[in-house]
């Protein structure tokens, strides 16, 4: 049964490969123009720009060659040789694969550090018992729901910042202020719900005061690590803010710093003479968590990120300006506008996060009702899925802040450049992780359980997950792309509909194959379809995009 997947798989892949470099030509000659941009020549492809003049003459006749094919690219018009002095406009190289990398591997890594911390404290904690292991299980659930909801909150804050950056230092400066105060005012409030409701959350997870015997230990992490709560949302805003301005050096040390405070705190508190046991497990981790937190805000105000105070010496300089040339001081953008723009922002993105949330709950839900044994399968192939999406989200992160880069300047050439990369760079990313899980699917069922029915309900699993790939490496990205572009709207939008049409799927499923073929498919089908729209609406809206100063312009001379 397992190789006839197995083989299914393979035939996908050598389908999904050969119809990927069978119109490879585009790539190639994309390529090869990239590699000749700095020569006499004149560029003879283009894509997402309009297309430009092509003097290649042929030295002997004094003909016109005829170019390359580039069937995807718009008609090249063909120029006579002329004597004019005057050089075409050449390309400018904008060497793409260095900026990504450059943003996405700390990010990666910076991302990994997160995962480290839990699993951190599931190695001490399992040291003291099996119930407080179970009660460590339940608790890190409940802060997974309370905490990724508002991780959405990083990528609206990246791409406001990035915008912005290119407009104005005070502006940005102003974001990103109001920005860490929405997310510190949030994690209060986030603080108080967990301490009122803490037992309610418990219950809902299955867990009783008076009757299960991992509740005072459940109770004990919860309403310790509740206390992290404003800490997690101002890291979380902090590295949209330094991601916004292309560095993710900053939020790999803060995660760092947070592993290793965590790494040493965690013996100290649970065992002797401390011996506060799983209490002190929580307590690490808070004082973890805020120690990368004091990491950004000790950045912040060392590269004065946050608004400055003007000196009365500069206040004095900028009136007599003022008054010796005759002029009126230009006045800043409204800091209601500001605030109503950034919570516009994070209240589509968090829309967007809640609904994705809710479909993989569903989905977790319906495995649970077929049976412990499926729900076991569907915890395996989340956890293998969400370390492949870990590491196909990091290019995605490097996607947002060039999107956001471009969108300011209204560089349209240059996100049209960025847009076919990044979806050729998401192909190939999605194949590669395509090909290794399909490559170790044998390997997955016997190391993670030794049940042989688990085994075979994996093994059913893995084809499914490794040809998803694809799809889910071009969705981040495409996503990523639209939310540089500012189109949050529509993403949360079609998010909800792509939610809804996939929770009905997935009740319909009788089998774990079926809810990750069928349910999760439709899930990524319908956020793909929308990323694409959003993301070609974006394009074709950097025309029309004025920033503040030009409106302000406009409506001076009309």
């Amino acid at each position: 049964m397992a190789k006839r997947y197995r083989r299914k798989s393979s035939t996908a892949a050598c389908i999904v490969l050969f119809a990927f470099f069978g119109g490879a030509n585009a790539g190639f000659c994309g390529a090869y123009v990239n590699h000749h941009r700095d020569s006499t020549k004149a560029p003879i492809c283009s894509s997402f720009q309009s297309p430009r003049l092509s003097s290649v003459v042929s030295v002997r006749s004094g003909i016109p060659r005829r170019p390359p094919r580039c069937s995807w690219k718009r008609p090249l018009v063909l120029a006579s040789h002329s004597s004019s002095s005057e050089s075409l406009p050449v390309k400018t190289s904008h060497n793409w694969t260095r900026q990504i990398f450059a943003i996405a591997i700390p990010a990666i890594i910076g991302m990994l550090a997160d995962p480290l911390l839990s699993l951190m404290d599931t190695a001490y904690v399992g040291r003291v018992g099996s119930l407080e292991l179970a009660a460590l299980g339940s608790c890190t659930a409940i802060f997974h729901m309370a905490f990724n909801s508002f991780r959405a909150t990083t990528a609206a804050t990246t791409t406001l910042v990035a915008t912005t950056l290119q407009q104005s230092k005070d502006e940005v400066r102003s974001v990103t202020s109001v920005s860490l105060g929405l997310g510190f005012g949030i994690g209060i409030a986030l603080l108080g719900f967990l301490l009122a409701s803490g037992n309610l959350c418990l219950h809902l997870m299955g867990l009783v005061r008076g009757v299960s015997p991992q509740y005072p230990a459940a109770a004990s992490y919860l309403f310790t690590r509740a206390w992290s709560a404003p800490a997690v949302l101002f890291i979380v805003v902090a590295e949209g803010v330094f991601r916004g301005y292309g560095n993710t050096t900053i939020p790999l040390l803060a995660s760092l710093t947070a592993a290793l405070i965590n790494l040493v705190l965690d013996p100290i508190l649970m065992f002797k003479p401390i011996s506060w046991g799983v209490a002190g497990a929580a307590a690490a981790t808070a004082i973890a968590q805020f120690g990368a937190a004091f990491v950004y805000l000790y950045t912040l105000m060392r590269r004065k990120m946050l608004p400055q105070k003007k000196s009365k010496t500069q206040l004095a300089s900028i009136s007599t300006s003022t008054l010796t040339s005759g002029g009126v001081e230009e006045p800043k953008k409204p800091k209601k506008r500001v605030i109503r723009t950034i919570l516009a922002a994070n209240a589509a993105m968090l829309t967007k996060q809640g609904s994705l949330l809710l479909g993989w709950t569903l989905a977790s839900r319906r495995a649970t009702r077929l049976g412990s044994t499926f729900v076991a399968a569907h915890q395996v192939g989340l956890t293998v899925w969400l370390v492949f999406a870990l590491i196909l989200d990091g290019p995605a992160v490097s996607a947002q802040v060039l999107m956001s880069r471009s969108y300011a300047r209204r560089d349209k050439e240059e996100a049209g450049s960025l847009i076919w990369y990044m979806i050729k760079f998401a192909l190939v990313q999605g194949i590669l992780s395509m090909l290794i899980i399909d490559g170790i699917d044998l390997a997955i069922p016997t190391l993670f359980t030794d049940d042989p029915v688990v085994q075979g309900h994996i093994h059913r699993l893995m084809p499914h997950l490794a040809v998803q790939q694809i799809l889910v490496s071009l969705t981040l990205v495409l996503e990523s792309l639209a939310v540089g572009g500012n189109q949050f709207r529509i993403l949360a939008f079609g998010t909800i509909l792509t939610t809804v049409v996939a929770a009905w799927q997935i009740s319909l499923q009788n089998s774990i194959h079926g809810i990750w073929g069928v349910g999760i498919v439709t899930l990524f089908a319908g956020r793909f379809v929308t990323a694409c729209f959003a993301t070609w609406r974006a394009f074709h809206c950097i025309d029309r995009w004025q920033t503040s100063e030009e409106r302000a312009i406009q409506g001076v001379t009309e």
